[in-house]
């Protein structure tokens, strides 16, 4: 009973910083200030917790042995990388690492109904915190938030999604139901004011992957293969689908309904980077290495593949697909949860997602932790806490 509540406490502590994080991106100097130590405070708690927990619960091990080989081949990799190409210094090279060791930590911790359901409420009032703001400052009328842009705002709401969505499922009474459901509702109007496609992109492919999982198990185990090749064929049709006459039809549909450009700039990066990674194909640029080092273009590569692929390179990313994969083979041992399956239809949009942004890893830190806890939390979650 003394583990259980001192692993309740440790895990309060963590979703409260888990949110300190995101000030990181604020448009305050002093809360920008804090979200970077809260960042780093984050990381170096969950390794304290890793550690108790492989001392305390050695028998855990056989469980997740493949998941412990893909993550040291992960350590292993960028850490060739970093020794021999310098591109970092020491302190960034620590960050990785311990993310790497955050995702593992996550892994081990046993999640409870409790736990998530307070989750939940911590959840809500942070994004209520969020909506009051950005009401006093004059939204829905334009874009208005303590953070600095849309596009920030848009990816933390979507995984603010995922905790109201597991508060609403497990509420115990009619009035909590009725509370997370103006929550989730305030939430997705907020997603749609930010104007993020890719964010509801995401929730569609979410449903669409959490439908799949409830009532399809056959075609379900294959979720993974299958976003994995739509994401890269996206990757290449993308590059080639502009000034030509489809591309311009489609140009147009985007103009019309949202507003925006199909094609913002993203082709052009990625057509320089294809060139880029024939050069060095193997192991990359090495661990640090940012899209504007090498191409033309001063912007980073907006694809999360093609980041991992210029950073440590074929070998890297067939080691991150290894990864991936036991990642999503603990998913499915669980899938009789229904926190888990929600886990595995995020963790499905998150990857659909990172085929034009960049935020599982180092390049945003407070977006990443966020995002690995709810791929993670479904694989160790238990509703009853007599049975731990």
């Amino acid at each position: 009973m003394k583990n259980y509540q001192g692993e309740s406490l440790f895990l309060v502590q963590l979703i409260v910083l888990v949110f300190f994080n995101t000030f990181q991106r604020s448009q305050f100097d002093v809360l920008h200030e804090i979200g970077l130590l809260s960042i780093n405070l984050t990381l170096f708690m969950m390794f304290l917790f890793l550690i108790r927990s492989l001392i305390y619960h050695k028998a855990e091990f056989d469980k997740f042995k493949m998941i412990y080989l893909s993550i040291s081949l992960l350590i292993l990799i960028n850490t060739i990388s970093f020794i021999f190409t310098k591109n970092e210094d020491i302190t960034y090279f620590l960050q990785v690492i311990f993310l790497f060791l955050f995702i593992l930590g996550s892994i081990r911790m046993k999640w409870n109904l409790q736990i998530v359901k307070l989750l939940g409420y911590i959840t809500s009032v942070f994004f209520l915190f969020i909506w009051i703001h950005g009401y006093i400052l004059g939204f829905p009328n334009r874009f208005a938030s303590i953070y600095n842009n849309p596009n920030y705002l848009g990816v933390l709401l979507f995984c603010m999604l995922y905790f109201q969505m597991i508060s609403w499922k497990y509420s115990s009474s009619i009035m909590e139901k009725v509370y997370f459901s103006i929550v989730l509702l305030a939430n997705l109007f907020l997603i749609y004011i930010t104007n993020s496609r890719s964010i509801l992109l995401a929730i569609l492919i979410m449903l669409i992957a959490w439908m799949i999982l409830s009532r399809m198990k056959k075609v379900s185990s294959n979720l993974l293969y299958l976003i994995l090749f739509i994401n890269f064929v996206f990757l290449f049709i993308y590059t080639k689908l502009k000034e030509t006459e489809l591309g311009n039809s489609l140009n147009e549909l985007s103009l019309e309904y949202t507003n925006k450009n199909l094609f913002s700039g993203r082709s052009e990066i990625w057509e320089q980077l294809f060139v880029k990674i024939t050069e060095q194909p193997f192991f990359g640029y090495g661990m640090g290495i940012r899209a504007s080092d090498i191409i033309t273009i001063p912007l980073t590569a907006h694809n999360q593949y093609l980041q991992i692929l210029i950073e440590v390179g074929f070998i890297g990313f067939a080691i991150f697909l290894f990864f991936l994969y036991t990642i999503w083979k603990l998913l499915l041992k669980n899938r009789e949860s229904s926190l888990a399956k929600l886990s595995a239809a995020f963790f499905i949009a998150i990857l659909a997602y990172e085929s034009v942004e960049l935020t599982l890893f180092q390049n945003n830190y407070s977006i990443a932790i966020l995002q690995w806890l709810i791929i993670t939390i479904g694989i160790n979650f238990n509703e009853d806490i007599k049975n731990e």
